[in-house]
């Protein structure tokens, strides 16, 4: 059950606020902010005919990349707009698959957040992506 969270995967899980992100709803999302990772299951109706994930679903999934590596606003707020967004599908999740994008901060700048991610499911890498944001905080740290 995804309300469960992916207790079998090592590390620091708490489930976030971020649901209903796009026309597939992707969540819950886990986020484990230390390590830079964020993760969800599969459910059906994130998948296609064949029962592999839509790609549309998992662009929505990797657009959250900023939210894993990003400190929160004094606001509290997350909200970094995409700016560009690469993935590359390499693998078809199927449903109840769990994914673990390992986010990687980049670059930020006063304007722009960088970052590029891997998908896995288990130790099958299914996705890359990278992308830039707006720096809502406007702080530049690397």
């Amino acid at each position: 059950m995804a309300d469960d969270g992916p207790k079998h995967i090592a590390g620091n899980w708490q489930l976030t606020e971020v649901t209903n992100t796009g026309a597939w709803s992707v969540g819950p999302i886990w986020l484990d902010r230390p390590t830079g990772r964020y993760a969800m299951k599969v459910e059906p109706h994130h998948c296609n005919a064949v029962g592999a994930m839509n790609g549309g679903a998992m662009a929505t999934f990797v657009d959250g990349q900023a939210f894993a590596v990003c400190e929160r606003a004094a606001d509290g707020s997350d909200h970094t707009p995409t700016i560009s967004l690469h993935v590359d599908f390499m693998a078809p999740p199927k449903t109840g698959d769990w994914l673990v994008a390992d986010v990687t901060l980049v670059k930020t700048t006063k304007s722009m957040i960088f970052t590029q991610a891997l998908v896995t499911v288990g130790e099958r890498v299914v996705a890359r992506s990278h992308a830039i944001y707006s720096n809502t905080q406007r702080k530049a740290s690397q």
